[in-house]
This record gives structure tokens, sequence and C-alpha cells, in this order.
């Protein structure tokens, strides 16, 4: 068993075996040009169609220019594209891809995999407690 103090090391070293399963997993089915970084980008783009850089970024807790740069790195490789606002000129809206939205079956399914092996061997309300915990913790570190 891990001591305590470590939570913050054990955190980080899920992170990096979760990406490194993704990463695996997408090459697998030929994906490529996707990485764990651009997931809640997708994420949203898929729940709620054409978003700003800035509603993106509010979305998914990340700086403008951070969003900018994983934005940019999906759109070379043809999952998203720019569009002007309809309403407003000077705003650009990003939305997925036909090439993205054929991948959702995948993503999603790598997904679940991923889900799947957090929560292996721990039952409904463990991994509810897990999910609390974790949660608490990340709104300690909120409004400092």
């Amino acid at each position: 068993m891990a001591h305590p103090d470590h939570i913050l090391y054990l955190i980080s070293r899920l992170q990096e075996q979760a990406f490194r399963f993704l990463s695996r997993e997408l090459g697998q089915r030929g994906i490529q040009g996707i990485e764990p970084s651009h997931g809640a980008i997708i994420r949203q783009l898929e729940m709620h169609g054409s978003l700003s850089m800035s509603q993106l970024a509010k979305l998914i807790d990340r700086t403008k220019p951070t969003v900018t740069v994983l934005v940019r790195k999906l759109e070379k490789n043809g999952y998203v594209t720019r569009i002007p606002d309809p309403t407003d000129g000077r705003v650009t809206k990003i939305s997925l891809t036909e090439k993205t939205k054929a991948l959702a079956d995948d993503l999603q399914e790598v997904s679940l995999l991923m889900i799947q092996k957090v929560y292996l061997g721990l039952s409904d309300t463990e991994q509810q407690d897990f999910v609390d915990r974790l949660e608490n913790a990340a709104l300690n570190f909120t409004g400092e």
C-alpha cells in the first residue's frame, strides 16, 4: 500500500499510464494526431457543437492560449475546423469535422476501456466515493 503522502505522485502516475494506454489504443485503431490533451476539446464539441475559443477554454478549465495551441494541432490533422460566427464577425467558432465525427464510436470505445481500467475491482459505491474524494481534493485548490 502506498503511503498517503504519495497521493500526488499516484495521481500523476495514473495520468501518465492512462495517457499511454490511450495513445496505444488510438494507434491500434489507426487514429493518428489525437493526443490525450485533445480529448476534453473533442468531447465538448461533441456535446455543444461549435464553440468559440473562449467558450472552450472555460468549459475545459484551460487558458485561451493553451486551447489555441491544442485546437491548432487538431485543425492541422483535420479533426476540427474554424467557422465564422454568423452573429458576430469578430468571433471564430471551432467545429468538429466529418473525419472526427466518423471516429466517434472508436473514441467512445477507448474512453470506456480507460474508465473500466480505472475502476477495475471497485464497486459502484467505491467508484462514486473515489470520484467524490478526488473532486473534493481538486476543489481544495480553487480560490487560492
